[in-house]
């Protein structure tokens, strides 16, 4: 039940009381007791008085509630591209439990360059920029989300080649920063795989993408014979994809 609902069923208690009350001393008046009209509008002063203050209270509960959710709306949305966050595509992942989803990873190529050419300004641009194509590229039920860093997901029921075609679409258009126009440049790795297992449905669309990644980017579908299945939770791998980098490769974001 939502916060709201536990507020507005609070509110009604007193009022229930105040009609129970007087209910109670109307049929004792009715018996011929003079005295009780007194009685009557005394506690009929007091449960005014009680309600006034319930429903102050109410309305201040309301109202935090109200901004309470409001924050946490804020904190589930990225502020650089306004898309859902890692631990909403991980619900939404784990909601799927039952059906078949298709998982797209996106990773920008060459990031460090882009935020070294454009300062971390002209950065943030083109992620917002690719954000935006992502969510031309969904479809009505899909799940747009940055995971963190240059890293995205779109999370579809739809099949996926034709997921491929439209993010091919999407991203064939270069886009221009500070007067220089760059291409979209990114590594997709698409996998169709049970939904219920965030870490599984994640983990082999990342396998997909690092495939991608080194060929030279574009889109690779999750080969299990050539990808693997992703490590446990918890075990990190004896040698990271991001440690795979020509001698003397400056470390930074790729």
């Amino acid at each position: 039940m939502r916060l709201t609902a536990w507020a507005t069923a609070l509110r009604r208690i007193p009022i229930a009381t105040t009609i129970g009350a007087q209910a109670a001393l109307l049929a004792l008046l009715l018996t011929g007791r003079p005295c009780v009209a007194g009685i009557i509008a005394a506690v009929g002063i007091t449960q005014s008085i009680l309600l006034a203050l319930s429903h102050h209270r109410a309305v201040h509960a309301a109202d935090r509630i109200a901004d309470l959710e409001s924050d946490l709306a804020v904190a589930y949305l990225d502020p650089v591209t306004g898309l859902a966050v890692r631990r909403v595509a991980e619900h939404h992942l784990i909601d799927a439990a039952g059906t078949d989803v298709t998982v797209a990873l996106i990773d920008v190529d060459g990031m460090h360059a882009i935020n070294t050419t454009h300062t971390h300004d002209g950065g943030d641009r083109f992620l917002a920029e690719l954000a935006a194509r992502l969510e031309q590229a969904s479809d009505v039920g899909d799940l747009v989300a940055r995971l963190g860093g240059d890293e995205f997901v779109l999370v579809t029921p739809r099949d996926p080649r034709t997921l491929a075609r439209s993010l091919t679409g999407v991203l064939a258009p270069p886009i221009t920063i500070d007067g220089v126009t760059r291409p979209m440049a990114v590594s997709i790795g698409i996998c169709r795989t049970p939904g219920g297992n965030p870490h599984r449905a994640l983990g082999r669309a990342d396998r997909a993408m690092y495939a991608a990644k080194r060929r030279g980017g574009g889109i690779a579908h999750y080969d299990p014979v050539r990808d693997g299945e992703p490590p446990a939770p918890g075990v990190r791998p004896a040698v990271r994809h991001r440690d795979r980098r020509p001698h003397g490769h400056r470390t930074g974001t790729s």
